[in-house]
Formats: C-alpha cells, sequence, structure tokens
C-alpha cells in the first residue's frame, strides 16, 4: 500500500517518484545498470565453453561447403543418433551457404567468427523491436517513457535473458525473429505485395530451421492464399539458389537427417512440453499430443481472435511445439510480447511473462537447478499463450495505428482475412 499524499509530500525521495521527471530518472539509472551488467556479462560468457557453440556447428558446415565436403556425417544418415554433441549439420542446407562467408572470413576460428555473428543478432534485434513498435503505434501509447521511446523497447528485449543466451550461444533464433518481424510487417500492409512477401519471410525462416514452417497453417487458415504461395515460393526460390554451391544431395539427405534424430538426452534447459510429457506419455506420443494441440490452437486463434493476437498465438506455437525447444529458443518470443501489447494484452500481464523468462541456472541448487533453468521459463511462455488466447479485442479507443486492419482491404488487388 503506497503511503498517503501528505506523507509522500514530507519524504523528499518520495516526492521526487511521485514526479514523472523523478521516475525518469530512476527509470533511465536501472537500465544504465543492466546496461553495464549485461555487456559484462557477454564478456565473460565469450570465455566460457559454451561461446558460440551452436554457431561452431554451422560455421563447420559452412568450411564443409567450401572445401567440397559433405555437411551431413555418416552417423546421421546411417540410423539413429542424438541430437547433442554430433557430428554433421541439423538444418536445412541453404542455411550451410550462409555460413561460406564465416568460414572464408575467419578459416580457422569460429570463436572470433562468433562475435560478428553475435554482432549481426543483436542488430537484428534492435532493427526488428524499432520497427514493430514504431508501426504498431507502441511509442505514442507509452508517452511517460523519455524520447526515443523505442530505445527502451529495444532495451528490454536487449535485456531479456533468453536473447543474451543466444547471443552467446550463436544459434539462429535472432534471424528467425527478424524475419517473422518482418513477415508481420508486410501482412499488416493488407495488400497483394505485402502477403506474398510476407511469405517468403516465412519460408526464409523454415530454410534457417523448419519450425517457421507452421506459419503456413496461419495463412490458409485467414486465407491468404497469396502468403501461403509465398511460403513455397519463397523457401523453393532459396532452395534453387542454394543448389550451386551445395548440390542436390544434402537436400536428398536431409530427409533421413531430420527422420534419424533421437531424443534429446540432456534437458535441463529444456522450456518444450514435449520433454515436459515424455517422462510421463513417452516421445513418441507426447510429441504427435503436443503438435496436435498447438496445431488446434492456432487454427482456433484464426477464427477467434484479431490478426495481431492470432499470429502473435500462431509464432508462440510454432516455437513450443518443436520438441526440443531450450531457454534460448524464447529470444523469438520476443515479436508476439510486442503484439500482445498491440494487441490489447494488459500490460502487467506481458511483463509477468517477460520477467518470468528471467529464470537462470543457478548450480548451487545441484540435482534441483532445473526448477529455475526450465520452470519460470516455460510458465513465461504459458502466460504469454494464455493472455494472448483470452484477448478477444483491442480495448476501445485504443490508437487506430497501433491495430491491425482487419476489414476488407483498401487496396486493389488486396484480400484480407474474416476475424
Amino acid at each position: 500500500m503506497l503511503p498517503s499524499a501528505p506523507v509522500r509530500s514530507e519524504v523528499y525521495g518520495l516526492r521526487l517518484l511521485a514526479q514523472p521527471s523523478g521516475r525518469r530518472a530512476v527509470l533511465v539509472l536501472i537500465v544504465a545498470i543492466l546496461a553495464v551488467f549485461r555487456v559484462l556479462q557477454l564478456a565473460v560468457l565469450s570465455h566460457e565453453r559454451m561461446w558460440a557453440a551452436d554457431f561452431s556447428y554451422y560455421w563447420t558446415a559452412g568450411s564443409q561447403l567450401l572445401h567440397g565436403l559433405p555437411i551431413y556425417s555418416a552417423e546421421q544418415l546411417s540410423g539413429p543418433y542424438v541430437p547433442e554433441d554430433q557430428s554433421g549439420f541439423l538444418y536445412p542446407p541453404a542455411f550451410a551457404v550462409l555460413m561460406i562467408p564465416f568460414a572464408a572470413l575467419f578459416p580457422t576460428d569460429p570463436l572470433a567468427a562468433g562475435w560478428l555473428w553475435a554482432a549481426i543478432g543483436a542488430a537484428i534485434v534492435v532493427v526488428s523491436v524499432w520497427a514493430v513498435v514504431r508501426t504498431e503505434g507502441l511509442d505514442r501509447r507509452f508517452a511517460w517513457l523519455p524520447r526515443p521511446r523505442w530505445v527502451w523497447f529495444v532495451a528490454a528485449a536487449l535485456f531479456l535473458p533468453t536473447v543474451v543466451a543466444e547471443l552467446s550461444v550463436g544459434n539462429v533464433h535472432l534471424e528467425i525473429l527478424g524475419l517473422l518481424s518482418l513477415a508481420w510487417l508486410f501482412v499488416r500492409r493488407g495488400d497483394a505485395r505485402g502477403e506474398w512477401l510476407a511469405g517468403a519471410a516465412v519460408g526464409a525462416a523454415a530454410l534457417l530451421k523448419v519450425f517457421p514452417g507452421v506459419l503456413l497453417l496461419w495463412f490458409l487458415a485467414t486465407r491468404r492464399w497469396r502468403g501461403a504461395a509465398g511460403v513455397i515460393a519463397g523457401a523453393g526460390v532459396l532452395a534453387l539458389l542454394s543448389l550451386p554451391f551445395t548440390g542436390l544431395q544434402p537436400w536428398l539427405d536431409y530427409p533421413r537427417v531430420l527422420a534419424n534424430m533421437g531424443l534429446v538426452l540432456d534437458v535441463h534447459d529444456s522450456v518444450s512440453p514435449t520433454m515436459w510429457l515424455t517422462p510421463v506419455l513417452g516421445f513418441d506420443v507426447a510429441r504427435w499430443l503436443v503438435t496436435l494441440a498447438g496445431v488446434a490452437v492456432l487454427m482456433w486463434a484464426t477464427r477467434a481472435r484479431s490478426t495481431v493476437v492470432s499470429f502473435a498465438i500462431a509464432v508462440v506455437v510454432a516455437v513450443v511445439i518443436a520438441p526440443a525447444v531450450f531457454h534460448h529458443y524464447l529470444a523469438v518470443l520476443v515479436l508476439p510480447l510486442l503484439l500482445a501489447l498491440s494487441g490489447g494484452v494488459a500490460v502487467w500481464t506481458v511483463a509477468l511473462s517477460y520477467f518470468l523468462m528471467w529464470g537462470g541456472q543457478q548450480p548451487a541448487l545441484g540435482d534441483w537447478s532445473w526448477v529455475l533453468s526450465r520452470v519460470p521459463q516455460t510458465l513465461g511462455w504459458i502466460v504469454l499463450l494464455v493472455a494472448l488466447a483470452l484477448q478477444r479485442a483491442a480495448p476501445e479507443g485504443a490508437d487506430a495505428e497501433g491495430r491491425e486492419a482487419e476489414a476488407p482491404a483498401r487496396r486493389p488487388g488486396s484480400e484480407a482475412a474474416p476475424a
């Protein structure tokens, strides 16, 4: 309970906090402290064993292509394998093509190349958040923030531990965040060209990792036929462009690599519902149950929720129905967190989801360390998904520029989905 007005007026510190300038000064101080902490943390992490651990696999695949060697190993092609510390690549061949410049620039040191990859990821976060915040009018909605207001949203994204972890291990989820943010911005245009480009962005994301391809169902369910075609065309064109570098054989091998992929054994940081249910139901049953439930939620959302909310739900579902989801995968959820604010979800609910994702590792807990490394992050995405599912429409009087257009398209040749 806050002190009464007379008490606040007599206490110097409380009197300052009651003034907008005082609250802004406190906010600036907190953000400055967090910024210094995260920079120092990243510097420390760069000397740890896990620095650029995932990126090293990408760099190796690019180096293999550069030297005319196979990117998938005999182990992956011969039978079931554990997708941890395995030899060989885990992703579509086109992604390995993107790694050729890194292998050429850093022919012997993937850890040094990891810094460049981290810088690219950080830049993508900045541009993506800036674009979504400006387009959705969130900078106008939160008028109490110091200008430029978009900077505070960017800071909040970069301070998220899942994003810091992603920068550290060098996975590809920040690139996927950028492509899905681009897809949303094109969807929001509401015209035929935007729909095609939105689909193409999702298709490109699906060539980095398979799970963004789930958004194809969103395009189909909302009757955005051009977007659905764009997913297929975008992925197909990029795959064809990669053939001179990869040849045909890796594309023939990749389905077998996926089919032979076994169960992840180390679930210490896993936030996947499949991994939570596997001890009870078994991996195969859990995987199919979660997949079917996720698809059902996605399809329902396209019928019962606004476009911005249904797209945010589709992104959350696409991330979490993957069989193995570790906490740094949740960096992609920066986009649905922003869209939740745009769609009218209560700020406190979004904040609760955001701060739950701050859970982390605590080795001092020993065998119980999973309580901090799995439970809060899992609750974080659950809170976000439930809040989005319960949000029927944007609030009355919301900024018109901060909401999606759901009426029939206003431009020639455009096509909008029914609410």
